[in-house]
Parts: structure tokens; sequence; C-alpha cells
């Protein structure tokens, strides 16, 4: 008796993670991303910007096995990056391939947000930066 995989028994590459702050969203990868995926956290991160008008991102990419390429082509995708870019306080992105680091190094100086690579090692490092001080954090920044 043979068994055929459907997306329904695929484990979701991209998941939400718990945080302790309402203005901090957490995501991990593991695996392939596809575009529903991406789609998702577009949507998630849409309705924290109706709550706050600034937000902590904390993705941990343990393993990643790329993405949909058809995600950045979407209009979703597109529309929710442009969005994020004006809400976005501190972006920590934690592991990933070695490229990944490389480009936040070369393009941090473009971007209005804070954002820091750390590696798997130093994820406890990277939780405190994203949590930062709640003062200084205020919604009036």
């Amino acid at each position: 008796m043979g068994s055929v995989m459907t997306d329904k028994l695929r484990h979701p590459a991209l998941t939400q993670i718990k945080t302790e702050r309402d203005d901090v969203y957490a995501f991990e990868i593991d695996g392939h991303v596809t575009k529903e995926e991406v789609d998702e956290v577009y949507q998630i991160l849409e309705q924290a910007y109706e709550k706050h008008e600034k937000v902590n991102l904390f993705v941990r990419m343990g393993r990643y096995d790329g993405f949909d390429w058809s995600a950045l082509f979407s209009d979703v995708t597109y529309a929710g990056k442009l969005h994020a870019i004006r809400h976005m306080r501190r972006y920590a992105l934690v592991g990933g391939p070695d490229w990944i680091a490389n480009m936040i190094r070369f393009f941090n100086p473009l971007f209005r947000m804070e954002v820091q690579h750390f590696e798997l090692e130093d994820e406890a490092d990277a939780w405190k930066w994203i949590y930062g001080n709640a003062d200084s954090d205020s919604e009036a920044t």
C-alpha cells in the first residue's frame, strides 16, 4: 500500500513563535517556505500594524531550504514589504545561510529600522536586543 504526500501532511516551514510583548512578533523558518506561508505572515503583520505604530520582528532560521519564487512577485508580498518598512522598529534575524548575514550587513545602512543578524548560538542575545528597553521602545518612537 503506497502513500501520497499532500500539502496537508507537510510540516509548515514558517511558524509563529509566542512572545512576551504584544508589539514583538516572532517566526521560525524550518524548511522550504511557500508563497501561502509568506502571505499568511504578512496578514499577521498587517493586523499588528493596526494595533501598533511600530513593532519588532524576530526571525529564527534553523534549516532554510529556500522559498517559492512566486512569493517574490506576489502583490501581497510586495505591498507587505513596503508597508512593513514603515512599521518596523527592530528586526533580528537569527541563523540562516552566510549570504543572508552578508546581505543584512551590506543593506543595513539603507534601512530606517534597526536590523541585526545573530548566529544561532547567540539567540539569547537576539531576544534581549529585540525586547530592548520597553520605555525607550514606546509607541512614540
